[in-house]
Parts: C-alpha cells; structure tokens; sequence
C-alpha cells in the first residue's frame, strides 16, 4: 500500500478540497490527509541530519497524528506561507517573533526540499508554492517558452504607450480629466475575453487547446521548475494568447481536479517503489 496522500493548502482552498474529496472516493492507499498552515505552525517538528547529511523528518501535528518521511506517499503543496503568532508582529517581540517565523518558514522549505520526488508544486528555500516568481516573471518564461503571451506593460503617461492594439486596453492609474496622452501613468492590460485554462500535471496537459501547445507547456513548467502548473488562454478575434499563469492552479475544472489526484497517486506509487 502506497503512503499518505498529503495535501498543503490554505483553509477555503476549494481546488485543494475538490482533490481531498476525489482521493478521499478513490481509496486503495494509506489514506488522505489535508494540512493547513496554521497547524504546520502549531505542530512539533524533529528535522535532522544524519552522518550521511541525509535529512529526517517527523512532523506531530496538533491533532497528534506523526507524520514522517516513511509515511509520506506524495505532497500536493499548494503553501502560502505560514501565520504569524497572533499580535506577534507588534511590540517590543516584534524582531524575534519575525526570526522565529523566518526560521519556520525555512524548515518548512527544508522538509519540502528533502522530499523533492513526492512533491507536486514549485519547491524553494521560500517554502510557499509562490517562492521567487511573480506572475509577470511566469509570463516571461512563457513567452521564452514559445507561448503567444498578450503584451502588458505601463508607462508613466498614456502618450507613451500609443493606441490600445488590438485586444488590450489602457488603464489609467488615476482618475484624471486630461484624457488621451494626459500625463497620468497608465497599465497595459490584455482585454477581457472568452478563457480556456490548460493545466499541466505531470507528463499530461489537459483542456482545449493541449494538442496545439503541449509541448510549450511541458517547457514551461520545466522552466518554472514544477510538474503541476495553469496556463490561462484568452481567445480573442486576433487569436489566442496567454493572459495568466498559475503556480497554484486554481482546479475549478473537474478534468483537472482528475488530473491532480491521478497525479498524486502515480508520484506515490513510484514513491513506493524506490528504495529509500
């Protein structure tokens, strides 16, 4: 029987909630277990090195379920970061409550990195899903990747940004009276249209649109150093183009909640079958 199939995610986190319950359907492993920042930060941890400086972990959680590296099947991380301590921000503490989150959020990072080939997510020494990628960033290393990507941008005055091309628009920072060419700044944004989202998970990339950019896709995620990752596709009458890409895919499309849960299954089962 494969380990636990565990899943970090923030509460109300309805993508990851939507896996729990298809794992939770499926059966036939070591059992499902969905854990949220707040309890990783309440739990007791033992990390440590051995003579090898090969790491080991055991994790109590508040409920006083032990979680540890022999137990651990596959991990979805879907981590936004830990809690601060209530109040801990404000007063005289302030300094050493901000070092003692720092220091969970690296160990958290740490117990993330040492279980690379059963994570599914972007791992870093940051510790969150998001780690040093911004969403432009993602947007960079799609275009790099070959994927039509819509222009964005900005300029401290409309005049320097021109007319909107097609399927963008211009969206003043303020509300000013000067009009066109006024010296307000201005965002260059791609215009609303009709979406398709195209989520890779592991060797698949599922929705419309797959056939013809799977290949960028798989490059993609490569790049951004993930097996799991959205792609947002805006169709517009000059073609299509990629308006987002998600580090934590939001799974409000069932094939892709499918596609996740098969993915976590499949990591465990390989799991399982490597020698420790």
């Amino acid at each position: 029987m494969i380990g636990t199939l565990l899943v970090l995610a923030a509460p109300g986190d309805g993508g990851a909630a939507a896996v729990v319950r298809g794992l939770t359907t499926q059966g036939g492993y070591g059992g499902v277990l969905a854990v949220t920042p707040a309890e990783l930060a309440r739990s007791r941890w033992s990390h440590r090195l051995n003579g090898r400086g090969e790491p080991s972990t055991r994790i109590t959680l508040p409920t006083g379920q032990v979680l540890d590296d022999g137990t651990v099947g596959a991990v979805l991380h879907r981590l936004p970061g830990l809690p601060f301590a209530a109040g801990a921000e404000k007063g005289p503490q302030a300094k050493d409550a901000v070092y003692t989150h720092s220091e969970r959020q690296a160990l958290v990072a740490s117990w993330l990195l040492s279980l690379v080939p059963r994570v599914i997510g972007p791992i870093s020494a940051y510790g969150t899903v998001f780690g040093p990628v911004s969403p432009t960033t993602a947007l960079v290393h799609a275009e790099r990747c070959g994927l039509p990507v819509a222009r964005r941008g900005g300029a401290t005055r409309s005049g320097l940004v021109g007319r909107p091309a097609p399927g963008e628009r211009h969206v003043p920072r303020l509300a000013w009276p000067g009009g066109p060419g006024s010296a307000v700044p201005v965002d260059v944004v791609p215009e609303a249209g009709d979406h398709d989202s195209l989520l890779v998970a592991g060797d698949r990339v599922i929705g419309l649109g797959a056939g013809d950019y799977a290949e960028r896709c798989h490059r993609l995620a490569t790049a951004l150093g993930t097996r799991h990752v959205e792609i947002r596709l805006t169709r517009r009458a000059t073609g299509t183009v990629v308006t987002a890409v998600n580090l934590c895919p939001r799974l409000d499309d069932p094939r892709h909640v499918e596609a996740t849960a098969s993915l976590m299954v499949a990591v465990a089962e390989q799991s399982t079958r490597r020698p420790e």
